[in-house]
């Protein structure tokens, strides 16, 4: 029942958003946060890593045939790894239900693996930021289709949050959601936007309480995810077209809070938020034999001299000589990598 003072309240309604438009859009939401979504992002990852390293067996360096210079292969490949590793770190977190990866801070190793993804997306697709950066190599137009496919499926997802970000939601409502809702693999029924029994309600710049999606009570308020321990954001306000004026303060309701994977399981739903493509590029599937390889398990001999480190212990840097046996770590077996500095 409605107190007193609840007519006092900001509320959300309704001008040319519908609640249908508020079910694809809480649906959406739950989809650009999930699992599978940054799942999907790091397998697209993972096929560009795998031609790389073909590239790099095959081709370690490439001479120069469109651009002044070659490229040497070899040098980029530490860090291709040290990006597939942070991807793996995350997921591995985030199915526990630590959401402390999506936060731009110290632990945010998902933004880490999507630096360096988007490095190479720039490069090979945009020539880098200047425009002037070419590589050569035989399977260059492959790395530009897969790093492309990667991009496809980053686009996808959303969650990542600065902890000291000042900018406003990055969802507000304007007539491009129907175009986004037309491509999405919407379920036939959708599910209801919760009404939850508990009303939490928070200002712009409050503390976040809890993780998961809100809704500025404002009219056609444009729901948002929003991270426990993050500073509530401002509102854009549009004409239902076009954004205008400065951000506003509003109050934000929560509508969901995040508890998903806590149990270390993957919601059944889930499974129909990516619907199987065709391979845009296949895998390698078989090592390709490479004398010098920079990356072996505990057991093998060093291939090269220099400097060799643990995959997930980037500090600490052992000198191997070139037919040493490769030692374990901490009582355990690993993969060395060749760093060389």
């Amino acid at each position: 029942m409605m107190g007193l003072f609840d007519i006092f309240k900001s509320q959300w309604s309704a001008e040319k958003m519908t609640q249908e438009d508020r079910k694809k859009l809480f649906w959406y939401l739950q989809r650009r946060t999930s699992y599978t979504a940054w799942k999907t992002e790091a397998d697209a990852f993972d096929a560009f890593a795998a031609i790389y390293k073909k590239q790099m067996i095959e081709e370690p360096v490439a001479e120069a045939v469109t651009g002044p210079w070659g490229t040497n292969w070899e040098s980029f490949y530490p860090r291709i790894l040290r990006a597939q590793v942070e991807y793996e770190e995350g997921l591995t977190r985030l199915k526990q239900g630590d959401r402390s990866v999506w936060i731009t801070n110290p632990r945010d190793v998902l933004g880490k693996a999507q630096i360096c993804a988007n490095a190479w997306f720039d490069n090979l697709l945009n020539h880098g930021p200047q425009g002037d950066k070419y590589f050569e190599g035989k399977y260059v137009p492959e790395l530009e289709k897969s790093i492309e496919a990667w991009g496809d499926a980053a686009s996808e997802v959303g969650g990542l949050y600065s902890l000291n970000s000042t900018r406003p939601a990055p969802e507000c409502w304007t007539t491009w959601w129907p175009d986004v809702f037309a491509k999405l693999p919407l379920p036939t029924r959708l599910p209801e936007v919760p009404v939850p029994e508990k009303e939490v309600r928070i200002r712009t710049k409050e503390t976040v309480p809890v993780s998961g999606i809100y809704e500025p009570q404002m009219k056609d308020g444009c729901m948002n995810y929003l991270h426990a321990g993050t500073s509530a954001p401002t509102m854009e306000l549009t004409d239902g077209t076009y954004v205008k004026g400065a951000p506003i303060a509003v109050t934000w309701k929560l509508l969901w809070q995040d508890t998903r994977y806590l149990d270390g399981v993957i919601p059944a739903e889930e499974a129909q938020y990516f619907p199987p493509k065709k391979a845009v590029v296949e895998r390698v599937s078989a090592p390709i034999p490479y004398r010098n390889d920079p990356e072996l398990k505990t057991g093998k001999l060093c291939s090269r001299t220099g400097h060799w480190i643990v995959l997930g212990d980037y500090l600490h840097k052992v000198w191997f000589v070139e037919g040493d046996v490769l030692p374990q770590a901490k009582g355990r077996d690993v993969t060395w990598l060749w760093v060389n500095t």
